[in-house]
């Protein structure tokens, strides 16, 4: 059995490591970068869908309603924040996970974590993941059976895309990413931005249906490949061919 409270309590201190580096940064430029709103206490990002608070003076953040949120979605606020260039740009085309240089290390780890569950919870079902999409504040897209956008930020957008199985093929998906996500955030961040939009899909779909609010758990059994550097954290899954 794997010790996740170990794992938990690493990424602990590496976000307090990336947070001390908030605590001094230039706050408000950085916030008027990435489309946050700021005040005198807090800067506001949203974060697939949710007003996400972070706090200038501790570096805490929280989520509607004081949410308490998840260490993994917290380092990848964080890292948004800590890796945007001054120079990034607005993304000219979407393309799939291996087209993104920077971030192909991680591929396989990105196809275990966001593509395989998605497909796995989904098959039968593809008009659920539009309807969670949708309530995640996402955009119906063109592509495939079903396809939506997700706004993982206000600079970065995920498309997900699903084709239901038939008597010939199995269910298949893709995640589309701006070609200058790189530019946006760590490199590591892209597959766990992905994996994060495949569980709140999921989620959305657990509590229409009633079930009882859930902390979601990342980066377990999936995904063996957390921390290959001091600052780093990854998820993952594979990219079909039907794009």
């Amino acid at each position: 059995m794997k010790n996740t409270g170990n794992r938990e309590s690493n990424y602990e201190k590496v976000f307090d490591q990336i947070r001390e580096w908030f605590l001094q940064c230039p706050q408000e430029n950085i916030a008027k970068k990435v489309g946050a709103e700021f005040d005198t206490e807090n800067l506001y990002l949203p974060f697939f869908g949710e007003r996400c608070r972070i706090n200038r003076t501790t570096g805490e953040i929280t989520g509607a309603g004081q949410r308490q949120i998840p260490v993994t979605e917290r380092l990848t606020i964080m890292h948004h924040l800590r890796y945007c260039q001054s120079y990034a740009e607005e993304g000219r085309k979407m393309v799939p996970f291996r087209e993104i240089r920077e971030a192909a290390v991680f591929e396989r780890a990105y196809e275990r974590a966001a593509l395989d569950p998605l497909k796995k919870h989904f098959a039968g079902r593809p008009q659920e993941l539009l309807k969670a999409g949708l309530k995640l504040g996402g955009v119906r897209e063109k592509y495939g059976d079903v396809s939506v956008t997700l706004y993982a930020f206000p600079k970065i957008s995920l498309t997900y895309i699903f084709w239901d199985k038939d008597e010939e093929f199995p269910p298949s998906a893709n995640i589309l990413f701006q070609d200058t996500i790189a530019q946006w955030t760590h490199p590591e961040s892209v597959p766990t931005l992905a994996q994060i939009g495949t569980e709140k899909n999921k989620l959305e779909i657990f509590m229409e249906a009633g079930g009882i609010p859930v902390q979601v758990r990342y980066c377990e059994s999936q995904i063996h490949e957390i921390f290959r550097r001091c600052e780093g954290f990854i998820c993952g899954n594979r990219i079909p061919s039907r794009i």
